[in-house]
């Protein structure tokens, strides 16, 4: 039973092995617990547990016997490809957005994060106010059914990615208060904002706004933290490995606390949350294998100082 009183601390499991390999998932979460994790969130595509928007009852009962050999407690992270903007494919999205819902009712995971919407610029000029309604009438029907399912959906900010950088693709949600104004707007006990530490500076620096601002204005709707490091420069450059990213400090880098520039102390003060807000650390690989433990150590005093000051 989660506490609502109690700000979660602990790690995604999208790196344990093979896709699909739950015994190497197993052999993760135990890892994550040894570190002291209280949550860890599963990676809906690394399962290989749903097929055709289908949970798949014998992959799934393997899996439910991996996750209830653990203490803690669990999120799940839908596939990234779910848009509900995507007006062409959308029947095919919402069922892809109803499934991951049901296997986070299956995992015992108490909160599915979902990327929002996103269209070609040309698009987004032209049907802006449309794209957002719709995006708001579909929200409300999955809230209704995560309620139903005893799940809450978090709602990420976006973070520039090549599509964007290319010019190929946009997102309201690069902006916090944006992204703010779309939760408020459909207005449901099951939406909550998921706060993206790394993507929130990345679209700092892209988009010139404040970040503390930004911050202040999600706050009342953050059920939800991914925690990492980034100096947010755009990944303009030609690079061909996350080695190469780290290197330059560009892009998504996922690193651990230090690594970028994030004022980590700063952002908490400006903070306030939701209750039974988790915080999960999302590293590359190789940073999670040398810096796991000061990550976890780091993201605990961010928890600590959240809101403090206010």
């Amino acid at each position: 039973m989660m506490d609502q009183h109690h700000t979660y601390t602990g790690f995604n499991a999208g790196h344990f092995g093979p896709q699909g390999d739950l015994s190497a998932l197993d052999r993760r979460i135990a890892e994550l617990t040894e570190l002291g994790a209280e949550v860890c969130e599963l990676a809906a595509v690394r399962l290989d547990v749903v097929a055709a928007c289908q949970l798949l009852p014998e992959r799934m009962g393997r899996l439910k016997t991996v996750l209830s050999s653990h203490q803690i407690r669990y999120t799940l992270h839908a596939p990234i490809a779910v848009n509900l903007m995507d007006e062409a494919h959308l029947a095919l999205q919402i069922r892809a957005a109803e499934a991951s819902l049901e296997l986070a009712a299956e995992c015992s995971a108490d909160v599915v994060v979902f990327h929002p919407g996103r269209v070609h610029p040309a698009q987004w000029a032209d049907k802006f106010r449309g794209l957002l309604k719709r995006e708001q009438e579909t929200l409300s029907r999955l809230a209704d059914r995560a309620d139903t399912l005893g799940v809450r959906i978090a709602y990420e900010n976006m973070s520039p990615n090549r599509r964007i950088i290319a010019g190929t693709e946009t997102s309201y949600a690069l902006d916090l208060i944006a992204l703010a104004d779309q939760i408020a707007a459909v207005d449901h006990p099951a939406l909550v904002a998921c706060l993206d530490v790394n993507h929130a500076q990345q679209g700092r620096v892209l988009q010139g706004y404040d970040l503390y601002d930004q911050i202040a204005k999600l706050a009342p709707y953050v059920g939800h933290i991914h925690f990492s490091d980034s100096t947010g420069l755009p990944s303009t450059i030609q690079w061909d490995n996350d080695g190469e990213r780290l290197f330059f400090g560009i892009g998504d880098m996922h690193a651990p606390p230090g690594f970028g520039v994030i004022d980590f102390a700063e952002m908490a003060r400006q903070l306030t949350v939701l209750p039974g807000t988790a915080i999960v650390i999302e590293l590359k690989e190789n940073h999670f294998r040398h810096s796991a433990r000061m990550t976890i150590e780091a993201a605990r005093n961010f928890a600590a100082a959240i809101g403090n000051e206010r």
